[in-house]
């Protein structure tokens, strides 16, 4: 048996894998990934092209670099006035094949980032709190090969390392009362607004402005179109809960499916074969959407450049409930069974007289991209594997965490945040059955409840397990997960766990001890997003945008506006001091209940520097601490105590420099 060292190990291909692994190498340290297959990129490289995101604004490093290099592609090789490049909507969408490449290049480019590809775990040894090493086998052969590190990451989508760590996880849906969740347990909707428009009609009650598959009636309920955030809207209209909906919990998880590449160039398409197992009763029931939506509707087309689209139909709901626990060949006959439902679909659209000649002569323009995973019959690598085994880490990530908190113009504010989820709660179907006028039971699309949220990082940390950290199958509740479980989001959480793996190794430190202010710090001042603002970037060349980020996870903020650049009124730099204080004496605080005390410092009153020094002092000799702290937190941050007017930015960087210092 082979036998590596390593000081961190990444257990999973995928976006959010491959992003730790960049940055924990790109931070000086060396990193084995180890994939399921022989591709990289998880979703982004097999299907999924279309990127699942409503906010434009930078988020992560790796993630930017990501979107620049599939800009620079279709620019150069295309043109910047081609529609190839139009089409990749500046980087937000690609062929799978462009996306594998610049995976690809981006690992290769890290010489402290190795691949072993085609492996799975067999084992793991746990001392007490810590991993010390993962064996793993080969997929090919009977080669297995044990790996010691110093701190492991969990990528993958079906949580299997964490099963062998024999950490607590979650399978399946909580109910409704577990976490007082709206949208739990047994669930059935109907989409209200729910209304589709052909690419090219676009007319009366359209608005023309948001891209084609985004575009939907302007006359929406108000409240899907609650609070002015900078955000894609997104037309999919309104859940409504059917009385029938009893929200007990089970065992059950959103549905799989393949998101198959097609084209409709007669030169690179490949129409279907027959499946050995068709049976066209399978599809039948599709005929009545099929007529009342059309044909691309029908089929979720999603356009992609070079005559391509994503199609994210043909779920399977409740036959996939043995894959998270299953053995490897369970697995494949579940993917098996996927493949030729996916397969089946498109042969019964092209073939059957059942389909109106219309729509069966229009799903004959369209075939496999021939271009497009060559290695595998221009099928993809990947089962859309939506959900799996859940962490049940040191905090939840719940419904409640995504929508607005009671008296407050956001979110719950979370202290120890790392990330940010903005995409609607969301479940595919879980089980096939339907109340009359409903969605297939589970199906649910909340997005005129969901806000951008603070993720925590104690949902990266199991429990009882200090050097485990879980990115991608992390702790949240089923609805909750319907938030997370989307690309962006993963390669955003991935890179922080990346840079909290070099946080530890270099304080020589468990990941679940490090100082969480400093690793917070490391990743404002890197442009990793902590908090989402209307009105800030974290790539904003101002002074305070790190400061912002940071306080914006410590209650500073009572909504999504930061407003650097207004006058600091008196009321609030009142507040604001008293919150800092107590942040420097040490004292437990709840985040949220600061930000909401905000919501009542009604005032315009303007404060100057020197009135703000003053203020700070006073708190923090209330609070018992050195009061010369203040001069230092000024001085370090630049911003004179005189008697100018004090700008809330400017206000925002003393107080980082005085949190910072405790």
């Amino acid at each position: 048996m082979m036998t590596r060292t390593y000081s961190t190990v990444v257990l999973g291909g995928t976006p959010g894998g491959i992003a730790a692994g960049i940055r924990a190498a790109r931070e000086g340290h060396d990193v084995l990934l180890i994939t399921y297959n022989d591709h990289l990129g998880g979703m982004m490289t097999s299907g999924l092209s279309y990127t699942d995101t409503l906010m434009m604004k930078p988020r992560s490093p790796v993630f930017a670099e990501f979107r620049a290099a599939v800009r620079d592609h279709y620019r150069t090789e295309f043109g910047a006035d081609s529609s190839a490049y139009e089409a990749c909507e500046q980087g937000y969408i690609f062929e799978p094949h462009v996306a594998e490449e610049i995976f690809d290049a981006l690992v290769a480019d890290e010489s402290r980032l190795d691949v072993l590809r085609g492996y799975y775990p067999t084992a793991v040894e746990r001392n007490d709190r810590t991993l010390n090493s993962v064996t793993v086998e080969s997929f090919d052969g009977d080669e297995t090969v044990t790996v010691a590190a110093s701190v492991f990451v969990e990528a993958t989508y079906e949580g299997d390392l964490l099963a062998k760590a024999g950490v607590p996880y979650r399978l399946g849906r909580e109910s409704r009362t577990e976490y007082d969740e709206q949208f739990a347990g047994e669930l059935y909707t109907r989409t209200r607004g729910d209304r589709y428009y052909p690419q090219e009609a676009v007319g009366e009650g359209v608005d023309p402005s948001a891209p084609a598959d985004r575009r939907g009636p302007l006359d929406t309920p108000t409240e899907k179109r609650q609070g002015p955030l900078d955000l894609v809207p997104h037309p999919a209209g309104i859940s409504e809960i059917h009385p029938k909906s009893t929200g007990t919990g089970d065992h059950r998880i959103q549905a799989y499916s393949y998101r198959l590449c097609l084209t409709d160039d007669p030169e690179n398409r490949i129409k279907p074969d027959r499946p050995a197992d068709y049976d066209r009763e399978d599809y039948l029931d599709a005929l009545e959407e099929l007529e009342r939506v059309g044909l691309r509707p029908f089929l979720r087309l999603r356009y992609l450049p070079n005559q391509k689209a994503d199609m994210n139909t043909a779920d399977l709901p409740g036959e996939n409930y043995d894959y998270p626990e299953a053995d490897w060949d369970r697995r494949a006959e579940i993917a098996d069974r996927h493949e030729s439902h996916a397969l089946g679909l498109l042969y019964f659209l092209q073939n059957d007289d059942a389909v109106a000649d219309d729509v069966r002569e229009r799903a004959n323009e369209w075939g496999l991209a021939a271009d497009e995973f060559v290695e595998n019959d221009n099928f993809p690598f990947q089962l859309y594997v939506r959900e799996a085994r859940r962490l049940d880490g040191r905090h939840t990530f719940t419904e409640g965490d995504a929508r607005h908190a009671p008296g407050l113009d956001r979110t719950p504010v979370v202290w120890d945040s790392i990330a940010v989820a903005e995409y609607p709660l969301d479940s595919h179907a879980c089980k096939p059955d339907r109340q009359a006028g409903s969605h297939p039971e589970g199906h649910f699309y909340a997005s005129q409840v969901t806000r951008p949220a603070h993720i925590s990082y104690r949902t990266v940390l199991p429990k009882g397990v200090d050097n485990l950290l879980v990115p991608v199958p992390l702790s949240a509740s089923h609805v909750g997960y319907g938030s997370i479980r989307l690309e962006p989001t993963w390669l955003h959480i991935g890179e922080s766990v990346g840079y909290a793996v070099a946080t530890a190794l270099e304080t020589d430190t468990p990941p679940a001890d490090i100082d969480r202010n400093r690793f917070q710090h490391r990743l404002a001042e890197n442009a990793v997003m902590l908090s989402f603002f209307n009105d800030l970037e974290v790539t904003d060349d101002e002074s305070w945008t790190a400061a912002v980020q940071f306080l914006g996870t410590r209650g500073f903020f009572e909504s999504y506006d930061a407003d650097p650049e207004a006058p600091l009124t008196a009321p609030v730099a009142s507040e604001w001091a008293e919150t800092a204080a107590a942040l420097v004496a040490g004292e437990s605080q709840d985040a949220t209940e600061r930000a909401r005390i905000l919501m009542d410092a009604s005032g315009t009153t303007t404060v100057t520097a020197s009135d703000f020094a003053d203020e700070l002092r006073r708190a923090l000799d209330w609070h018992g601490v050195e009061v010369g702290r203040v001069e230092t937190a000024f001085d370090q941050s630049d911003v004179h105590s005189d008697s100018h007017p004090l700008g809330r930015g400017d206000a925002c960087r003393v107080l980082y420099h005085l949190v910072s210092n405790t």
